[in-house]
């Protein structure tokens, strides 16, 4: 009994998360001046949000953990959605899940405060510098300093030491699914040099990543793995 109320608890909690993202993502898409018209709904989103906050509350049992888990889910799913319909990152859903991160540290597990803190900062730093280096040589950009700022929030989740993992994943996922995508965008006759032009947003695979290395990071498997 208590199982299904937690599941069914959970379910609930993903639906209403969907809806205020969804809610979130019109009200930023149509700021931009994008037809009204245009329908925002993803069931995906729906689906997806529902099924993860039910298996979290049987997994987390309503503690606090629980709450943290879905505070960086939503930020991230939020982030990718928007990125993936404008190429644009949502700077003020980075700020809220930042203070939301810190309140639930400073309650909760103050100790973790500083490694957090480390991973926001190096984070950041590490895709701005790439950013930085790529425009300075290419003379023209490469990474939003938006992408800096994602990476910064998923470090206040995983800490400096699983950064690397997450650009890995990142970046490998970024080659395969961008490959295939841009492949399939193709126009008749469009030589590859000209198709390679086509930007392509990096944030949902910079949330894929973070939410891998996070989770792995709470169920253990990643220490036992890697040693961190």
């Amino acid at each position: 009994m208590q199982e299904i109320t937690n599941l069914a608890g959970g379910a609930i909690i993903g639906l209403g998360l969907a809806w205020l993202l969804e809610r979130w993502v019109m009200s930023f898409v149509r700021r931009l001046s994008v037809d009204e018209r245009e329908d925002f709904s993803n069931w995906g989103i729906y689906i997806g949000m529902t099924i993860t906050a039910a298996a979290l509350s049987e997994w987390r049992q309503w503690s606090p953990e629980l709450l943290n888990d879905l505070i960086l889910i939503t930020a991230l799913v939020g982030i990718a959605w928007i990125d993936r319909k404008t190429l644009l990152i949502e700077g003020r859903l980075i700020a809220l899940a930042m203070g939301l991160r810190l309140l639930w540290l400073s309650f909760f597990a103050p100790q973790e405060m500083l490694n957090s803190l480390t991973g926001l900062l190096i984070g950041a730093g590490i895709l701005y510098f790439i950013g930085f280096l790529y425009e300075t040589f290419r003379h023209r950009q490469g990474l939003g300093e938006g992408d800096a700022a994602v990476l910064g929030l998923i470090g206040l989740w995983v800490g400096w030491q699983g950064l690397g993992t997450v650009l890995l994943i990142a970046a490998l996922s970024g080659i395969i699914i961008g490959g295939i995508s841009l492949l399939r965008q193709r126009k008749v006759n469009q030589n590859i040099p000209d198709l390679l032009q086509t930007q392509i947003p990096f944030a949902p695979f910079l949330c894929l990543g973070g939410l891998i290395i996070y989770f792995l990071q709470e169920t253990g498997i990643i220490m036992t793995v890697f040693g961190f």
